[in-house]
């Protein structure tokens, strides 16, 4: 049965919050990797366009969330990143 975007979004969030990898998920939940990976890749581009981040003009930090990962980098850093993407 094909599974809708809703439903491979449910099925990425509950692989993470098990704690088993993808092919371990996978293999348990009878789901090809193949597609978990290309529905993922999918998903992740669909909602990856805007990236909020916080900036504090005091503060020399510019924190931010990817994934649930919170990173914190410094002004400068970020801007030597930001030149050599550019």
């Amino acid at each position: 049965m094909k599974k809708t975007r809703e439903q491979w979004k449910e099925v990425i969030e509950d692989q993470k919050a098990s704690g088993l990898s993808i092919e371990k998920y996978c293999q348990q939940s009878h789901i090809c990797v193949s597609s978990f990976y290309k529905y993922k890749s999918l998903i992740i581009k669909e909602e990856s366009s805007f990236l909020p981040v916080v900036v504090d003009k005091d503060d020399e930090m510019i924190d931010f969330e990817i994934d649930h990962h919170h990173i914190s980098c410094s002004k400068q850093h970020v801007r030597v990143i930001l030149e050599s993407l550019l």
